[in-house]
């Protein structure tokens, strides 16, 4: 069987994910495969390297360990993207930096409660080049933007991806020479575009990405909008990072429980979130309404659609807020008792 390949990106700022992300990967890896990590090292300290270099000896199994520096100079007139750097962009340099056919890419906000051996293996459909699960919130071309998808001849309504997990075809995509394309698209049409690296893949790619399942990639919102905690998912965290203290909820706790698990220490969610979530929870009821309002009297019926979703949102966080307390403590102090088998004593 060919190594599965699992592909990263992160800086010491994002080192807590990165860490927790790669020990769930290769927790639930079928021990049978041999697995190859590749890093992108956007500014990784010597400390953080040699960190990581004793996870992967420690956690058993045939594990391979690469860093390779990324430079996201080449992305120096893009949007700026998450902690104003352009980090966000690198897993366009894939492409151009790994060697391999085929590699799975994850976000360092993910952890993974599934064999990734299944979607390494998965063939991809004929022309298309990568796999990828629906956005839970940006459902079109058009909520992305508009302008690109007329000024690009795209539908507006067309599918649109989350790109925090991703199996990518690297050889058609050099064939096709994407990475020049996506430098191109991210400098040419800086600000046009809300979603970074993740609006090149969806607009340059259109029409050549499959749908994979969402249990590929669970946002965290859904999770914590669950009865129980069924894992069996890559959960992705896709609002606040956790290691920052998050959003309080099951997903955080469920975060800082596994942190705790691999003795990697992270800050805990704070409570004064939750109260400051509770209590603009009105206005916002009250606010996006009168916004959807006001835009559909403006014509902007693709920007009414969208306040009101949100208003819908905040109106049903206010009805649920005591059932949803009472579940949050019974699943957190369930989260509490968890044990994961982590084939090592992590971190000395």
């Amino acid at each position: 069987m060919k190594p599965v390949v699992i592909a990263l990106a992160s800086d010491d700022r994002y080192f807590s994910g990165l860490y927790c992300a790669v020990a769930s990967a290769l927790t639930h890896l079928n021990p049978a495969r041999r697995v190859d990590v590749k890093v992108l090292d956007g500014g990784l300290s010597q400390s953080s390297r040699d960190t990581l270099s004793r996870l992967t000896d420690r956690i058993g199994g045939d594990v391979r360990l690469e860093f390779v520096t990324a430079d996201a100079s080449v992305f120096g007139s893009a949007t700026l993207g998450p902690g104003q750097s352009h980090m966000t962009y690198c897993r366009i340099l894939l492409p151009h930096l790994v060697n391999v056919a085929r590699l799975i890419y994850l976000d360092c906000d993910t952890l993974v409660f599934r064999d990734l051996s299944g979607l390494f293996d998965l063939e991809l459909s004929p022309r298309n080049v990568v796999a990828a699960v629906r956005d839970s919130e940006t459902l079109s071309l058009a909520e992305d933007s508009l302008v690109l998808a007329k000024a690009m001849n795209l539908p507006a309504e067309g599918a649109y991806f989350n790109c925090g997990v991703m199996l990518m075809n690297l050889d058609e995509l050099r064939r096709q020479d994407f990475f020049e394309s996506a430098i191109d698209f991210l400098n040419c049409w800086s600000g046009k575009y809300r979603f970074w690296d993740q609006s090149a893949i969806n607009f340059l790619l259109h029409r050549q990405i499959d749908d994979l399942p969402e249990c590929w990639n669970w946002p965290s919102c859904r999770f914590d909008a669950q009865q129980n905690n069924d894992l069996g998912c890559v959960l992705h965290y896709t609002t606040l990072a956790p290691w920052f203290g998050g959003r309080a909820g099951p997903a955080q706790v469920l975060f800082e429980r596994f942190a705790a698990e691999v003795e990697l220490p992270v800050s805990r969610s704070s409570p004064f979130q939750g109260l400051w979530r509770n209590a603009v929870a009105p206005l916002r009821a009250l606010a996006f309404p009168l916004a959807a309002l006001c835009y559909r009297l403006l014509g902007k019926n693709d920007k009414s659609a969208a306040y009101q979703k949100v208003g819908r949102y905040w109106r049903d966080y206010i009805c649920n807020a005591p059932s949803r307390r009472r579940l949050y403590r019974q699943r957190n102090d369930e989260i509490g008792r968890m044990k994961f088998d982590v084939r090592a004593s992590l971190v000395s």
